[in-house]
């Protein structure tokens, strides 16, 4: 039962539906919960006993009295004579001792369509309006929906003393009502100014989940606080509000709606989200699907916004097939003819859980018909439009294509400059992935360059400690650390993960991140025994936080393999390297970067126990796909070639090898430079070749 005092409202159905449910939301809003009954005259059977049992169980009863009289009992009322229902709430109401107001609406009030009543009915009612106004001595006809609303304001002195008994939901009501500063300005400056609090916060409660959403797409892997911070403050840009108030307050106004009785399902679902009453919310939104479609005639539109927020709420709680068939039954609803932008808002949101769930490939297909549709109906510098190339270039960075997302980032900064400016959180969201595109083709000198400048831009706009700016700080790491500035590369991992140990926690992806990244610095100074025990932790960690077949996890475990090689426990390396390569090729594809880098590994244990021939197999598959997806020059295509011409040189091809450590000599000189170490290395088993041959 609702710790809350019940008022009971009677008013004249047919008249006055609307009037009864604007004092019902008032009086919600004040902290009451309001009763009534709906009578129409064709209901069957005397009402009264349960009428008796409704009001007997309520603090007081509201009585709009308009112009209608209303449904009658079968057989006139011993105690009152010939009444109405209605007339019959008030006066056994008032018979018990309890409170009655008496609001009274006159010739001007806009009641509901409603068919005329006889002139018999009509004399009834205009008897018992002339009594109950010689009885009540002071009444105020009200002509207008916001008189009305004011009325029942006025009536929260007399109401408050009802709460005698139900002290838990006064001091609640107190909160409401005293400690709020703002709210006490809305009430002091009457009913417009309620009716767009309102307005304001249901606003907010329906577009709660729609927002948090967004929030959560621009950047992967915040903290929950983080985003439901973020999502208050937008949520307050949008309508107008203080941030702090809005989150103090519209939790407090949605578990109000939820128990509303003129709230539909869908607001219900939505209020119970911003509750985080999650299984509630997902179990009313399908509800609210249900009964959308099945309306006659169906109600499309409203389905597919409930099955996207049941999605939303699944894809919450991770449970990313259930996201993904609730999003497909929206789907199922959009046509791409009828309402593009509906069609391609649906489609997003498919491709967001599957790059969630590493599915790039189907994400990408996916966004690239998204943007289609997006440029063409809402034009290539909307917002959603700009988002959805973003996940496009992110989708295609993510498959190893890094051309492509080159390509994707660098027409988005073009729009972003125009439209944000340069200076923009999105527009420099947008330059950091360029870093990464570009690093992630071996341009590593270009790449930091720009990385050191969207670094200086987000510590002046966003902060040094801002989750994003340590992001770039990583970034910078790591290209340190591929042009051969390990030590360098090590203290600024260091110093980053310090930092977001304290900002985001141990067990966050970005600092995980910039933990294997950290390992990867160690090993490539000789720590190898370090790297080892740094990699197992980091993946102990990203099978708990992302699980065990993560792209990130599965990229850490690869490195772990490495690092065995290099320490010559190559036999744990093929073990380690054939369990992750079995996995990426599963999640990432056979053709992804992260996927070839894993074969080269596991070549490299297998020449290390002497398995000549398998390794020299293993080799050559891996580089005619490095040469095919990564280019012949690319660093990694330069490595492989590196290894098969120290396993062909172990087997006795002496001229192939020299070939292939020529190749890669030259290649490291052009893209890495000359003093680079991996340069060094390459020449050094050119040397030693060409002085066996000699």
């Amino acid at each position: 039962m609702s710790p809350r005092p019940a008022i009971f409202i009677s008013a004249v159905s047919s008249e006055l539906r609307s009037a009864r449910q604007l004092v019902a939301n008032t009086l919600t809003f004040l902290g009451y919960e309001p009763e009534w009954q709906d009578i129409f005259g064709t209901e069957e059977g005397d009402l009264r006993a349960m009428l008796r049992r409704r009001i007997g169980s309520c603090k007081g009863v509201v009585q709009l009295v308009g112009k209608c009289y209303g449904a009658e009992p079968p057989v006139v009322d011993e105690q009152f004579g010939r009444v109405s229902y209605t007339q019959y709430e008030a006066l056994y109401a008032k018979g018990k001792g309890k409170k009655v107001w008496y609001l009274f609406l006159d010739e001007s009030f806009p009641s509901d369509p409603h068919e005329a009543e006889d002139e018999e009915k009509q004399k009834l009612q205009g008897e018992y309006r002339s009594r109950v106004k010689a009885d009540v001595h002071l009444y105020h006809p009200l002509g207008s929906r916001e008189g009305l609303e004011a009325n029942v304001l006025k009536l929260r002195d007399d109401l408050t003393r009802l709460r005698r008994g139900v002290k838990r939901w006064a001091v609640l009501v107190a909160v409401l009502l005293v400690s709020s500063v703002a709210l006490s300005i809305w009430l002091l400056h009457g009913q417009q100014a309620l009716q767009e609090k309102f307005d304001k916060l249901q606003q907010g409660v329906n577009n709660f989940a729609e927002v948090q959403n967004k929030v959560r797409q621009e950047q992967p892997g915040q903290k929950p606080e983080e985003i439901e911070q973020r999502t208050y403050e937008e949520l307050g840009r949008q309508l107008g509000l203080n941030a702090a108030t809005l989150k103090e307050q519209l939790p407090r106004f949605a578990e109000e709606l939820k128990k509303a009785p003129n709230s539909t399902t869908y607001e219900r679902a939505n209020a119970a989200y911003v509750a985080k009453d999650y299984n509630e919310a997902e179990r009313l939104a399908l509800a609210a699907a249900d009964e959308a479609q099945h309306s006659s005639p169906a109600k499309n539109a409203e389905a597919i916004k409930a099955f996207e927020l049941a999605g939303w709420v699944a894809e919450k709680s991770i449970e990313y097939a259930d996201a993904l068939k609730r999003l497909h039954d929206a789907e199922a609803l959009t046509d791409l003819t009828r309402d593009p932008v509906e069609w391609a808002r649906v489609q997003f949101a498919i491709a967001y859980i599957l790059l969630d769930q590493g599915q790039y490939s189907s994400a990408e297909s996916i966004l690239l018909n998204a943007l289609k549709e997006r440029e063409r109906a809402l034009g290539p510098e909307n917002p959603d439009t700009l988002e959805t190339r973003h996940y496009l270039a992110r989708a295609f960075e993510e498959e190893g294509k890094y051309a492509e997302a080159e390509a994707q980032y660098r027409a988005l900064i073009k729009v972003e400059e125009k439209v944000l400016g340069p200076e923009h959180p999105d527009t420099l969201r947008a330059r950091n992935n360029l870093t990464a595109a570009l690093y992630d083709q071996g341009k590593y000198t270009e790449a930091e360059l720009e990385c050191r400048t969207v670094l200086r831009l987000r510590e002046k706009v966003l902060g040094p400690e801002h989750p994003r700016t340590l992001t770039t700080r990583n970034n910078l790491a790591v290209m340190l650390s591929n042009q051969g500035k390990y030590a360098e590369a090590e203290a600024e991992e260091r110093a980053v993960m310090k930092i977001q140990e304290k900002v985001l926690g141990p067990e966050h992806p970005g600092t995980l991140w910039t933990r294997t990244s950290l390992a990867n610095s160690l090993n490539a100074q000789g720590k190898h025994a370090e790297a080892e025990a740094e990699f197992r932790a980091v993946i102990k960690l990203e099978e708990k936080v992302l699980g065990p077949e993560h792209p990130n996890t599965l990229w850490s475990c690869s490195n772990l393999a490495g690092t065995l090689n290099d320490q010559g426990k190559y036999a744990q390396a093929e073990a380690e390297g054939r369990a992750v390569l079995k996995l990426q090729e599963k999640v990432l594809g056979p053709e992804h970067p992260e996927t070839l880098w894993t074969r080269t590994s596991l070549a490299i244990a297998l020449y290390g126990q002497g398995k000549y021939a398998e390794a020299e197999a293993e080799f050559r598959a891996a580089l005619k796909l490095d040469e095919k997806v990564l280019g012949p020059e690319h660093p990694d295509t330069l490595s492989t070639c590196f290894y098969l011409a120290r396993c062909l040189n172990a087997e006795g091809s002496n001229g192939e090898a020299r070939e292939l450590a020529q190749r890669a000599a030259d290649g490291a000189r052009k893209v890495l430079g000359a003093e680079h170490p991996d340069t060094k290395k390459y020449e050094k088993l050119l040397q030693e070749l060409v002085a066996k041959e000699g």
